[in-house]
């Protein structure tokens, strides 16, 4: 084979590996992006949670918050417009 279209076989091989490696490097970048908002978005979440876990068994614990035994619940409580 001649110099010249083996010099330009290999340069348009490294030319398709350069696009290949810049556009799988720019979906890693997207992906770490989007793993990094949603890490974010859950730790929210998760904390949003756990405040109204610990709301909910305050009041829980609170004795004149629990229905004593004998009173009435009503099950049908009305409905606000």
């Amino acid at each position: 084979m001649p110099v010249e279209r083996l010099a330009r076989v290999f340069k348009k091989s490294r030319d398709s590996w350069k696009a290949n490696a810049a556009e799988k490097q720019k979906k890693l970048r997207a992906l770490e992006i989007k793993v990094r908002d949603l890490k974010a978005s859950r730790d929210y979440w998760k904390k949003k949670a756990q405040e109204a876990t610990a709301q909910l068994r305050q009041l829980e614990a609170e004795p004149e918050a629990r229905p004593k035994k004998g009173d009435s619940i009503n099950l049908n409580p009305p409905i606000f417009s």
